[in-house]
């Protein structure tokens, strides 16, 4: 069964579509106000994959936040995803912006501490664009925890295109343990 989200090739080609319900299911499931939680959607889902008709299990913890130019305000949808995909686990900004390929630096800020910087890779998909942040989902999901605000600035491969992210990540650590437990019970899916 798929959910959706499959990727094809590194990245789910109705990413647009995808934007839009994210930004629904958020709106629908978001948090209570004072309540301290982001609005985190947390998903284990079965697909059966095209090639060789197996069945594998992904996992999926997304946040939807607001994206724009540096130094402008944040006004279209972005996705903040770890992924654990059959075969590889990621850590993504989906954007509905063309990003050029290359190795990128990303600065990261959470609430008010100093920003760090991170490794990354940004590349173009079918229906926009992605950047990869290239450190272990553990150490993403370590850095976020007990936070309330991720702000991320990012550029393309080629440093032309400038863009903050912004999105609530506010109870991201109610979140690890199971996402963590689901991504190792890939080693047992169906072949």
């Amino acid at each position: 069964m798929s959910d959706g989200w499959r990727r094809s090739e590194g990245l789910a080609h109705g990413l647009k579509a995808a934007l839009s319900v994210l930004m629904l299911a958020g709106a629908c499931r978001g948090a209570r106000p004072g309540s301290g939680e982001g609005a985190w959607e947390f998903r284990v889902d079965t697909v059966r994959s095209g090639s060789d008709a197996a069945v594998h299990l992904t996992t999926r913890l997304r946040t939807v936040g607001r994206e724009g130019k540096r130094g402008e305000p944040q006004t279209g949808a972005v996705v903040f995803s770890l992924d654990c995909l059959p075969g590889h686990t990621s850590s993504t900004i989906l954007t509905d912006q063309s990003l050029r390929q290359g190795s990128v630096d990303v600065q990261l800020r959470l609430d008010a501490d100093p920003p760090r910087r991170l490794p990354g890779f940004a590349g173009t998909t079918p229906s926009g664009g992605q950047l990869v942040l290239t450190i272990p989902q553990d150490s993403v999901l370590t850095l976020l925890g007990g936070h309330q605000h991720a702000t991320i600035d990012y550029t393309d491969g080629a440093g032309s295109s400038k863009t903050t992210a912004v999105f609530s990540v506010a109870g991201v650590e109610k979140y690890r343990t199971p996402f963590l437990a689901a991504c190792a019970r890939r080693g047992g899916e169906s072949r």
